[in-house]
């Protein structure tokens, strides 16, 4: 009688998964689930969303999978997350489920099962997902040369602007928003600033860019950039950088280079020769965790660049800031507008560009169970459970699907609009890449250096560590057959 029950249950939790695979996220074949006629149990490591947020997903899924246990762990020091699965997946161990940033799929390939591509596919994800994603997720596996999917999005956050509505009102009435290109939005900045005899020496700055040791994002900001003007970041092996020899196509100067022109417009916010001259290293503490944060909330700056999390910040900050008596904001004049672009998106034919950076969801190698962890993964990634994480996380969707009802927000919106025509950087090493780049931003202001030897030093240091093979080994052939 116990193995009668055994292999009951057993039908059961296939038939069940089966049917959840065929209702999930995105379009599938009907091929079946392998029998798991034991319990199985899965863990997943995520970093920052808590309990609350992703246990009614999980009690979802296993109410109708009895055989399956998910057991959840969250982490809130990424320096131990990473450390932590790097090393259980070296000794043959570690989660099932982990979450991490879009740019470490590609370098860790052979430490992920990627989804089976006759379970979905690489145009049902397309279909379902937006572009960057597709570019960041899906690939030629390199242990065979398939092309698969190898994680799922539950949200693409892209680099935004905020901006002090108030402030805008009263100095650039005639618009009151911030420009839509970096020229205007450099006169934007002249006329927001207002500067004086303080010892920050501005009563009120224009922006919180051109350094790097004081603002939260400088370095992606400067990636933005990089990102608009064009940069062609490596080579076609992906095993060297080449962002200081590129020339662009049409410029009539053969010294015009796209890198050194994306450093020359972030470091001219913080450079005292230039008209736009607005930050200095005495606006922010570079030792504070909310740096330009605390600034924009006392209503010192008044622009400055984040995700969609940090407008719970910015709330929280003015909150921290009324207990000790210090005179904020009103909440109600934080705005989000999209980022600034090189050509006027008006008149220009060029694609708008904004900066991507998200985490995603993957299947570890040493998985004993990759159907089951996959399966859990289409069903949150669902059209209504993504819409459920996104009200409980407020970031923006990763799905094609709810882009239109997201960008109605008047706060969020923007992130839903710009997920469109997001790109994201390749990068080999995130820390060294922030090390690096923040020298380039420092050496420049400093004026120890000009922007064209910043950016050759730059490139020489990413060279000394990328890998002969590439940041991406090559897949091998895939043999068709005769």
């Amino acid at each position: 009688m116990k193995i009668k029950l055994q292999k009951f249950l057993a039908l059961m939790v296939v038939s069940l998964l089966t049917v959840t695979m065929l209702s999930g996220c995105f379009r599938k074949t009907d091929a079946p689930v392998r029998e798991t006629p034991q319990p199985v149990e899965i863990v997943y490591y995520k970093l920052f969303d808590g309990e609350d947020v992703m246990r009614p997903l999980i009690q979802k899924y296993v109410a109708t999978h009895p055989l399956v246990t998910i057991k959840y762990r969250k982490f809130d020091d990424q320096e131990d997350y990473y450390r932590t699965i790097l090393n259980e997946l070296a000794e043959g161990e570690g989660p099932d489920i982990f979450s991490v940033p879009n740019y470490w799929i590609k370098r860790n390939a052979r430490k992920i099962t990627p989804l089976d591509p006759t379970v979905a596919s690489p145009k049902d994800f397309a279909d379902t997902f937006v572009a960057v994603a597709e570019k960041d997720l899906v690939f030629a596996d390199p242990r065979d040369g398939v092309t698969k999917i190898f994680a799922l999005p539950l949200t693409v956050d892209t680099l935004a602007l905020y901006y002090n509505k108030s402030l805008y009102e009263d100095r650039i009435p005639s618009r009151g928003r911030p420009a839509e290109t970096w020229e205007e939005f450099k006169e934007d900045v002249f006329q927001l600033t207002k500067a004086d005899n303080s010892f920050e020496r501005f009563e009120l700055a224009g922006t919180a860019i051109g350094r790097s040791d004081n603002i939260a994002r400088a370095v992606d900001i400067l990636y933005l950039m990089m990102l608009q003007y064009k940069v062609k970041f490596y080579n076609d092996a992906l095993n060297r950088a080449e962002f200081s020899k590129q020339s662009a196509i049409g410029t009539s100067s053969i010294n015009y280079n796209p890198a050194t022109e994306a450093l020359k417009l972030y470091t001219s916010f913080g450079l005292a020769s230039q008209k736009n001259y607005t930050w200095n290293e005495y606006m922010a503490d570079a030792a504070s965790p909310v740096k330009e944060i605390e600034a924009f909330a006392r209503g010192k700056v008044a622009t400055i660049f984040g995700y969609s999390y940090l407008y719970e910040q910015i709330k929280e900050q003015i909150e921290e800031l009324k207990k000790k008596n210090v005179p904020t904001i009103d909440p109600g004049v934080i705005r989000v507008s999209s980022v600034p672009q090189v050509n006027d998106p008006a008149t220009s034919t060029e694609k708008r560009d904004a900066y991507a950076n998200y985490f995603v969801e993957t299947v570890g190698r040493n998985t004993e169970h990759p159907e089951v962890a996959w399966d859990f993964l289409m069903f949150i990634s669902s059209k209504d459970n993504i819409a459920y994480y996104n009200e409980k996380t407020r970031r923006p969707t990763s799905r094609r699907d709810q882009i239109e009802e997201q960008k109605a927000d008047p706060i969020y919106g923007v992130f839903a609009e710009q997920v469109g025509y997001a790109e994201s950087l390749l990068i080999y090493d995130w820390q060294l890449y922030a090390d690096i780049f923040g020298k380039a931003i420092s050496d420049v202001i400093s004026t120890t250096v000009s922007t064209v030897e910043a950016i050759r030093t730059a490139e020489n240091s990413i060279n000394l560590v990328l890998p002969v093979e590439g940041i991406v080994p090559a897949a091998p052939p895939v043999t068709l057959p005769r």
